[in-house]
């Protein structure tokens, strides 16, 4: 299969599984973790998200390349201040999207995914005030700005609320598992056509509002 890149150790494993060549990234890895341990043809590169000349590296390794389905799932919730929350959840993607856009672009699937959260989510038109939902509506709503220039290059492009998954982020009680978010992504990420382009979707497959 085609390459993927994932930032996320559930998406790397579930895609190595299935026989994709995999580029995973991590901001150690010289001590990758879990993500040292997936069997298959997974590749590592470190990236730390806020820094240009790493999101540089990163897109040299695609150079000439195609790159079928993109996955940035990097985020932060707490231990950091309001503007790193918004370097890191808002910013960022669209900076290594940027970068890695016309590896897509040479790709055959051409897809972009990338991880939001409910909490990004205007209720009642509302923005929210918590420095994490606050950064995931900015977001969101850069993402709304973005999506049909994507969508005109013949890039089909989403973002997912994953649920709250038991990882280091959502913590131990969450009740969906990253097996289970993840499955339930892929199988909506393997389906996507150009008509989903543009949306919010949750783990199931289902529009949530923006």
């Amino acid at each position: 299969m085609a390459p993927v890149a994932a930032s996320d150790w559930g998406f790397a494993q579930s895609y190595a599984l299935d026989g994709w060549e995999v580029h995973a990234t991590t901001r150690t890895p010289g001590d990758p973790g879990a993500l040292g341990e997936i069997a298959g043809n997974v590749s590592i590169h470190g990236l730390e998200v806020r820094d240009q000349a790493q999101i540089s590296a990163l897109s040299e390794v695609f150079e000439g390349r195609g790159l079928d389905v993109l996955i940035h799932s990097a985020g932060v919730l707490r231990g950091v201040t309001r503007d790193e929350m918004r370097a890191i959840n808002a910013d960022a993607p669209f900076d290594v999207v940027e970068a890695l856009m016309p590896a897509v672009l040479r790709g055959r699937d051409r897809k972009i995914v990338i991880l939001s959260s409910q909490m990004g989510a205007r209720n009642g038109g509302r923005t929210p005030s918590a420095d994490y939902g606050a950064s995931k509506c900015l977001l969101n709503d850069r993402f709304r700005d973005l999506g049909p220039h994507w969508r005109s290059d013949g890039v089909c492009a989403v973002v997912f609320h994953p649920g709250w998954v038991s990882s280091d982020m959502g913590g131990a009680s969450a009740p969906v598992s990253v097996t289970e978010s993840v499955s339930g992504m892929r199988q909506v990420i393997d389906g996507l056509e150009a008509r989903s382009s543009g949306k919010f979707l949750t783990w199931k497959g289902t529009e949530h509002p923006w």
